[in-house]
């Protein structure tokens, strides 16, 4: 399957260290099942670092990581999934990144203003039902999140393919990574 990761730089291998920590799945390497999430992600990650070109990376990673140990949430968003990502996003839960033993985690994607929802949530202010409303995630898109060398080595990283936002517009070719 073809997998897509939004960013400012070609990564030319993967590195879990760099990952940011307190993230909806917990600190890992995430990827989306549209180009169109990606290129949001590449867009925005620009704009927090106030420099970078935006990059969408395409990955093929291979089905049968879902054989290995992980965690698949419903389409739908549930309880469940908010509290996995309050879980993972508590700023007073400091230790070991990620909070969890999964290989990787997959399950919808909460819009970028989840860190308001998680903290109203935690703190009473609006219910489960109201916070899950409130996360509004992405329609029929998925996110998957990779947290462990064993998850990595499904990702075929000889295969990445990337497109860049240059001169007002995205290349219209993918580029091969030259690895």
């Amino acid at each position: 399957m073809t997998m897509y990761h939004g960013t400012t730089l070609v990564i030319s291998k993967v590195d879990l260290e760099k990952s940011r920590l307190r993230l909806d799945f917990g600190k890992g390497f995430y990827l989306a099942d549209k180009q169109g999430t990606a290129h949001i992600w590449a867009k925005n990650k620009t704009i927090q670092l106030g420099s970078g070109i935006p990059t969408i990376l395409a990955y093929t990673v291979d089905n049968s990581i879902y054989k290995i140990h992980g965690k698949r949430f419903n389409p739908t968003p549930e309880e469940e999934w908010l509290e996995f990502i309050c879980f993972n996003r508590r700023r007073e839960n400091k230790g070991n990144e990620p909070r969890h033993d999964y290989n990787w985690v997959s399950g919808p994607i909460a819009n970028d203003k989840v860190y308001n929802v998680v903290d109203n949530y935690l703190d009473g202010i609006i219910d489960a039902s109201e916070a899950i409303t409130r996360a509004r995630t992405l329609p029929q898109t998925y996110q998957l999140s990779l947290h462990s060398s064993l998850a990595l080595s499904y990702i075929d990283e000889k295969s990445m393919v990337y497109k860049q936002f240059k001169n007002n517009g995205w290349s219209k070719n993918w580029v091969k990574s030259g690895r």
